[in-house]
């Protein structure tokens, strides 16, 4: 039930968005509409199919429906960027945090599954509250192994290349 009360919403609003499109179809017009092609006096008496053939009906009259711009604020937010984590200098071994951000995003992993690692091998829900000077001192030596042998992979690489 909730489903079809969102598709007609969706399907509503889309015919608004033709409406506005069309200077035309105004409400005489939208009206005379409904009655010789559906045989209603309203869209809400009519059924979602219906609503779908009147949406297209309108699209073949040369209406777009085109997605809102999206917002122009790039400001960086760990909300807005799932992928960003931020270590103030207030957060205990700050420095050591930040080090090991700096190699995981070089290796390229994501931020997310940096949570997941720190969850899974030392059961603090995030990287974040992770506040135990030995847990993090075992992290970032694993995660310099990891980045020695990446780098020695990047130069093989590369001197395949040449």
């Amino acid at each position: 039930m909730k489903e079809n009360r969102t598709m007609r919403l969706g399907l509503y609003r889309k015919i608004e968005v033709a409406r506005k499109q069309l200077p035309e179809m105004d409400e005489e017009a939208f009206r005379s509409l409904l009655r010789s092609e559906f045989g209603v006096e309203s869209r809400k008496d009519m059924t979602v199919p219906q609503l779908s053939r009147l949406v297209h009906h309108f699209a073949r009259l040369g209406v777009e429906y085109k997605a809102p711009a999206k917002s122009r604020n790039r400001r960086v937010t760990a909300n807005a960027r799932p992928d960003f984590i931020e270590v103030t200098d207030s957060m205990p071994y700050a420095r050591e945090k930040r080090q090991i951000l700096a190699i995981w995003r070089k290796l390229g992993y994501s931020m997310t599954s940096l949570d997941t690692r720190v969850k899974r091998a030392f059961g603090a829900h995030c990287f974040l509250w992770l506040h135990d000077g030995e847990k993090i001192g075992i992290l970032l030596s694993d995660l310099q192994r990891r980045e020695k042998s990446f780098e020695k992979r990047q130069i093989r690489m590369a001197e395949r290349a040449d």
